[in-house]
């Protein structure tokens, strides 16, 4: 739910972005003072830039995918490779997945082991085994030996206990060039929605365009959104999160019945009344996606 990145921000006063997978999860998350979060599966669903992250903050899934791989060393070769040069992983794993494949995929990265170690009060070390590991972003030449990974995978020290290692200097971030969901969520749709003048502002443009100075009376809201509809306000918008929008639509006639009574009450014919239905699609030039209005 966001909150060991939110306070990773506070501690360092530094930017954060966050990744989650469960919606109900990520919506806690985006109430917290982080300044982006996505709300996706990390290993397909992200688009993302490498070597920007000062403190690369990873706690994997522990499972297996569907050829019997394990998810924590594909999730290392994606995001792995996020933390800057100079940068610091700080990586959660449990007993199963700490191995040489592990050690491994963390060498070919240009990791250099510094330290591990665990909580003993923690409800996931008590369960799982689940313990830290800090590694320090090398050049992409790099390589530490594989026994120093294994040591630090098979020793991890006691956090309440006077530790004594090597300090580092950690290489700041910036701001990534890339890092989106590859489908937006629908909530995140909606929640930009709710907090734009979205409606009003298309109304407005329309009412003070060109086409409308000749016209007797500024059309009502029905009026205005078969104009719309029809290609009248073809330009797009740009909403208050920076997106740009446009809108186009339909609009058919419907034909209803309306009863008429006599005077005693009796319904004795039926009229025949024309209406106009609009529909009318905001498209999202920005994430291509549309809102429809009807």
């Amino acid at each position: 739910e966001g909150e060991a990145i939110e306070f990773i921000g506070k501690e360092y006063k530094c930017r954060t972005f966050a990744v989650e997978l469960d919606e109900n999860r990520a919506k806690n998350a985006f109430d917290r003072k982080i300044d982006k979060v996505l709300n996706a599966n990390a290993l397909s669903g992200v688009r993302k830039s490498n070597h920007w992250v000062g403190i690369n903050f990873l706690n994997p899934p522990y499972d297996l995918d569907a050829m019997g791989n394990r998810l924590e060393i594909e999730f290392i070769e994606r995001w792995g490779l996020t933390t800057a040069i100079g940068g610091v992983l700080l990586l959660v794993i449990n007993p199963s997945s700490a191995d040489e494949e592990m050690a491994k995929k963390l060498q070919l990265q240009g990791y250099k082991p510094i330290i591990s170690f665990y909580d003993p009060n923690n409800e996931d070390y008590k369960k799982f085994g689940q313990f830290f590991i800090v590694l320090h972003q090398q050049l992409p030449n790099f390589r530490s030996p594989i026994p120093k990974f294994l040591s630090l995978f098979e020793n991890p020290l006691n956090i309440d206990d006077d530790i004594d290692f090597e300090k580092i200097t950690i290489k700041t971030g910036g701001e990534p060039q890339m890092f989106k969901e590859i489908e937006i969520p629908r909530w995140k749709v909606d929640e930009h929605l709710a907090k734009s003048k979205l409606k009003k502002i298309f109304f407005d443009e329309l009412r003070s365009a060109n086409l409308l100075n000749s016209s007797i009376e500024h059309p009502n809201e029905g009026q205005a959104a078969i104009l719309i509809a029809s290609g009248a306000l073809n330009k797009e918008v740009t909403l208050n999160n920076g997106d740009l929008v446009i809108l186009k639509g339909t609009s058919t006639k419907v034909k209803s019945s309306v009863e008429q009574s006599d005077e005693k009450g009796n319904i004795d014919k039926v009229k025949i009344v024309d209406s106009y239905k609009t529909v009318v699609y905001g498209l999202n030039l920005t994430h291509g996606q549309f809102v429809k209005y009807e």
